[in-house]
């Protein structure tokens, strides 16, 4: 099982109407060709924040020193990530909003642009002993993106729905079609057993 589905629907329209309208108006900030976004929650309350590439600390075939580098760019650990930006506004306030009263703790929000085509790299965002785990809200899609493990791979459909997904194991995200992908991503703590599966206190470590 790749993904868990809460049982909640967000307004898709409402999310689209305010991607396309405010959002896509705003620059992008680059973490490589096929992979960008603007932030909802930062570090900082800026929106470009929150787009250092974290999960290299974990590749091994990655230098020293492009890790010291990373490093060195993440002045604060990322639960600390929950200042609302400037596009926190309007319906995806709302959202944010909603998680909390949820009490999941949420922070890095951002929406993430998987561009058409293209694919992230195989990673991990956190070693698999940690706990991890991120909603996936998908504003636009087509049916040739995917998330993928090494055993599976899964669509989240553009309908409203917000999807739990463990990220401290080894994963990618892929778009295989000819448009971008627009999902919003937040990083979550269930603590109050919000999920069925992705709940913090029955999450059991394992070693990479």
């Amino acid at each position: 099982m790749i993904s868990e589905k809460w049982i909640t629907k967000f307004d898709i329209q409402k999310l689209q109407k305010q991607l396309y309208n405010e959002v896509l108006a705003k620059e992008i900030t680059r973490q490589s060709a096929a992979f960008g976004g603007w932030s909802v929650l930062s570090g900082n309350g800026d929106y470009q924040d929150g787009w250092q590439r974290g999960h290299i600390l974990l590749n091994p075939s990655a230098s020293q020193e492009d890790k010291r580098r990373i490093k060195d760019s993440i002045p604060k650990k990322f639960s600390e990530y929950t200042v609302e930006t400037e596009i926190c506004s309007g319906y995806l306030k709302e959202v944010i909003d909603y998680v909390r009263q949820a009490q999941l703790q949420p922070y890095r929000a951002r929406i993430i642009c998987l561009t058409a085509g293209l694919a992230s790299t195989w990673h991990r965002d956190t070693p698999s002993k940690h706990y991890a785990v991120r909603l996936h809200i998908p504003i636009v899609t087509n049916p040739e993106c995917f998330f993928e493990t090494k055993t599976e791979k899964e669509h989240f459909p553009a309908d409203g729905s917000a999807y739990f997904v463990y990220v401290n194991r080894e994963h990618r995200v892929y778009n295989a079609g000819a448009s971008d992908r627009y999902h919003l991503v937040i990083d979550v703590n269930d603590e109050t057993n919000v999920s069925k599966y992705h709940r913090k206190k029955e999450f059991v470590p394992k070693e990479d």
